[in-house]
């Protein structure tokens, strides 16, 4: 099967495929593209090479969903450079670990089984059914061979296997159970005191500001910032190239003239007289009577109050109100349809019986003009146009962006596309195109950016792809010490400040261990007791700090127990915990379902640094590697 699909397919917009598969095989064997030999790995895995590449990469990434998380911005608290970069490489190390383990253990998946996850990957889909020259065009689009893609399809799939088989048979022991259910749903009484100095009494001289400008100058220095070239397409420009004649809008306008009419309404009544079993030809008596009698001039609506067997039209004379196309039987409509107004039929039969009609009026079924239509059906035809197009354009492109890998000029020459420039942006954001993750991510991968070469075709949405090169770089530079000097005046008030708070704060946690009430400090402190009364583990209009160091309190046997934390804001607060409720209503099917989430994740978690620890890891030193900045 996977043969059969392989020798049909072509396409586009495959780019985003890769990235439906896990981090580690998005990785592999890719290194070699652009040599590298010389390169030392960011660390080896029983023999097999972390790219410094593929690591800068993941690294690049990993720091803009850190950044998105905290809503733009990654916390000075949490940027540590050299802690990231660690973490992600320890990442990376389990991820081909787990990689091998698997391989080497014959975890496998079947080609029934690739070929139907394949099949029911949207991506592939055309007219709502998996379609092969879209697979093969969507892979090829981003370099990508069918026979490599399920390759790394089947590899993502046997770490699946592996990491649900330890998932699944998590399990909890009823004590367990209960123990948890017990500690979910206590209560603590606690009360709270917040201590802060004003910051007026903080002086700060210019030797201060000098000498915390001269340890730390990294943390003065500008961002580096970057501006590229590129060329984008989309639908819009396509369709903006595209021209339509009137011979071909006013054929289109012909051959869906019903779209632009409104529906035909008939208001009508009639009469039925129903047929059962071998009555039909009574019935057939019965309303030839009736139609006699009309020609006689009785009124329609009084014969068919008396006559008609159709109960939720005969009181009100027989009528059917206002009836399109397509409700009624068909020989009720052909019938009715074929009617003047003021014209009766003759009898009709259908599966209910037989049948009088009455056209009192008709409406509807105007054709909308030409002209008034045009505009639009011309922005229909060029769109249709425009979706072939973008195929054909966007794969010609590609070749031409690799085949001259060092300008984007030729490319945008032979196909009269023009090369626009970026403002200035950095790593974690920009405006305009460079507003894309997608495109700052690409933007500084080692091929753009330490290789100078045309990236690849970046997906921007369902419309848009767009191809970039590294034009410019703004190197970081220090920032003079008189343009940051209020900036360290700033930290250096508020680093002090925190720390006569932590000082008093430290002073006072002793005091009241030593046997000082919470009132007595907090007419010391000249500041108020927040009485929080019992506080549950999920009760948000608690401060979370405090409610966490409150619950990691231990219980008092007698008397209070007190603990002391410094806030993000610089002040310092002390818990006063007076007693504890375990409310002991057991677990809910929530509580343990995600118990059991937590058990599961927590095994996979334990074998997978199990496997790590028995790997033999070279690494090489972070200070020792070349990365981008």
């Amino acid at each position: 099967m996977l043969l059969a699909i392989r020798e049909k397919v072509s396409g586009w917009l495959a780019y985003g495929i890769i990235f439906l598969i896990s981090i580690p095989f998005a990785l592999f064997g890719v290194n070699s593209y652009f040599g590298g030999g010389a390169v030392s790995p960011a660390a080896t895995v029983n023999g097999e090479e972390i790219s410094l590449r593929d690591f800068d990469r993941e690294y690049a990434n990993y720091r803009q969903r850190l950044a998105r998380l905290f809503g733009g911005t990654i916390p000075d608290s949490f940027d540590n450079e050299t802690a990231l970069r660690q973490q992600v490489l320890s990442q990376l190390v389990e991820n081909i670990v787990l990689q091998q383990y698997t391989e080497e253990r014959y975890y496998r998946i079947s080609d029934e089984a690739l070929s139907r996850i394949i099949r029911e990957m949207q991506e592939f889909h055309s007219n709502g059914q998996f379609d092969t020259d879209t697979y093969q065009a969507q892979l090829r689009s981003i370099g990508a061979s069918p026979l490599g893609f399920e390759q790394r399809l089947r590899q993502s799939q046997a770490m699946s296997q592996f990491q649900n088989g330890i998932q699944a048979t998590a399990f909890a022991v009823p004590v367990q159970e209960k123990w948890f259910a017990s500690l979910n749903s206590q209560s603590r009484k606690i009360r709270s005191l917040n201590y802060s100095v004003g910051p007026g009494g903080i002086m700060v001289d210019a030797q201060d500001i000098e000498q915390r400008y001269q340890l730390t100058p990294d943390r003065f220095r500008t961002s580096e910032k970057i501006k590229i070239e590129y060329i984008e397409i989309n639908l819009a420009s396509i369709t903006e190239r595209i021209s339509v004649d009137r011979e071909n809008s006013y054929a289109r306008y012909q051959e869906s003239l019903e779209a632009y009419s409104s529906p035909e309404v008939r208001d009508a009544s009639h009469i039925l007289i129903q047929v059962s079993g071998e009555e039909n030809e009574q019935a057939l008596a019965q309303i030839t009577r009736i139609r006699e009698r009309l020609d006689n001039g009785e009124s329609f609506a009084d014969l068919a109050r008396e006559h008609s067997q159709d109960t939720g039209s005969a009181g009100d004379g027989g009528s059917l109100g206002e009836v399109e196309r397509g409700i009624m039987a068909q020989a009720f409509e052909t019938s009715l349809f074929s009617l003047q107004p003021g014209q009766i039929s003759e009898p009709v039969k259908t599966n209910f019986g037989w049948h009088l009609i009455q056209l009192h009026s008709v409406s509807g079924g105007e054709a909308q003009s030409f002209e008034s239509v045009r505009a639009e059906i011309e922005d229909e035809i060029r769109a249709g146009l425009a979706e072939g197009q973008i195929f054909e354009i966007v794969e010609t492109l590609a070749n031409l962006v690799y085949e001259q890998s060092d300008s984007l000029l030729a490319a945008a020459e032979q196909l009269d596309l023009e090369i626009e420039t970026s403002d200035w942006f950095e790593r974690s954001s920009g405006e305009g195109i460079a507003a894309q993750q997608k495109v700052r991510q690409a933007a500084y991968s080692a091929e753009v950016y330490q290789l100078g070469l045309n990236s690849e075709a970046i997906e921007l949405g369902d419309e848009s792809v767009v191809f970039i090169r590294l034009k410019q770089v703004k190197k970081s530079e220090l920032q003079p010490l008189e343009q940051v000097s209020d900036q360290i005046r700033n930290e250096l008030i508020r680093s002090k400040t925190q720390e006569q708070n932590l000082a008093a704060g430290t002073s006072a946690l002793l005091a009241l261990k030593q046997g000082k009430s919470l009132e007595q400090l907090a007419n010391d402190w000249s500041s108020s007791i927040v009485d929080h009364g019992f506080v549950a583990r999920d009760q948000a209009e608690v401060d979370n700090l405090i409610k966490r160091t409150a619950f990691r309190m231990p219980k008092p046997d007698q008397g209070m127990e007190y603990e002391g934390l410094p806030q993000p804001d610089g002040s310092y607060s002390i818990v006063e915990l007076s007693a504890v409720i375990s409310n002991d209503f057991g677990a809910d099917d929530d509580l343990l379902e995600g118990m059991s989430s937590a058990n599961a994740e927590a095994d996979y978690q334990s074998v997978l640094k199990l496997l790590s620890s028995r790997a033999e890891v070279i690494q090489t030193p972070l200070e020792d590697l070349d990365f981008l900045n």
